[in-house]
């Protein structure tokens, strides 16, 4: 079979066997795709660099009858080397990357996911963003984008005034019909909820807020809407905070 050339970016990696190792490629065309790199551990192996974990770039692919490809060589548009060595960087994007994977699967192409996730690659390899916020705005972006856009107007169930936000409804709800799990929503949050699911991607970080420590409650409730919608819990999220 003819190799095949995936633009994309490494999302996942483990160790396969001595000296192999499996790779999660988001790709433009394909979503998830993954593909196995023989030698990369070894001693001589080469282009090792153009395979680590939020590389992207141009992957050289060669089918196989299986599902798993055969990664040839890659050419590197940018390594977001910042991430790479920085551990809690690299801890964070690791988790956003598993809920990617979480929500999307494989073999799934979506762009708009795909831009979602570069473009927050390149945030926190690039800017100097607080961790909760770039954390926050990417996991509300996308559940956004995967389907699952939180309806914060009025409450969910009377139309009454938001006060709580129910992770399982993916829903603002008033005190009358407050439930077990759900989350005490304060006016700032749920204006800079409102504002993140309406804002274009390309501007999802464009604002700041004079009081930091409403990324703590919006990252709360963030992560317990991904957890709770993709039944979920994320270990790379516990390995996150440690690191803070």
């Amino acid at each position: 079979m003819d190799d095949l050339v995936y633009r994309g970016i490494i999302i996942r990696q483990t160790n396969y066997g001595e000296a192999h190792r499996m790779l999660w490629i988001f790709t433009e065309t394909d979503g998830i795709i993954k593909a196995v790199r023989y030698g990369i551990r070894g001693k001589k192996t080469s282009n090792a660099a153009a395979f680590q974990l939020f590389c992207y770039g141009d992957f050289k692919l060669r089918p196989s009858r299986g599902e798993i490809m055969t990664a040839v060589s890659a050419d590197i548009i940018d390594g977001f080397y910042p991430i790479s060595e920085d551990i809690v960087k690299l801890s964070l994007m690791t988790y956003l990357a598993d809920i990617t994977y979480a929500v999307l699967g494989e073999a799934n192409p979506d762009r708009c996911i795909l831009s979602l996730f570069l473009n927050t690659v390149y945030a926190l390899a690039n800017r100097d963003e607080p961790y909760l916020k770039l954390k926050a705005v990417y996991e509300l972006k996308l559940m956004c984008a995967g389907g699952f856009m939180p309806d914060l107007g009025v409450c969910a169930v009377c139309g009454g005034e938001p006060v709580y936000f129910s992770p399982g409804k993916g829903a603002a709800v008033c005190r009358e019909h407050l439930a077990a799990g759900d989350m005490r929503l304060s006016d700032g949050a749920l204006a800079l909820m409102r504002h993140i699911i309406s804002v274009p991607d390309k501007r999802m970080l464009a604002f700041r807020v004079k009081d930091d420590s409403i990324y703590i409650e919006l990252s709360e409730i963030c992560e317990k809407y991904v957890s709770v919608q993709a039944d979920r819990e994320f270990p790379s999220l516990d390995y996150f905070k440690s690191m803070l």
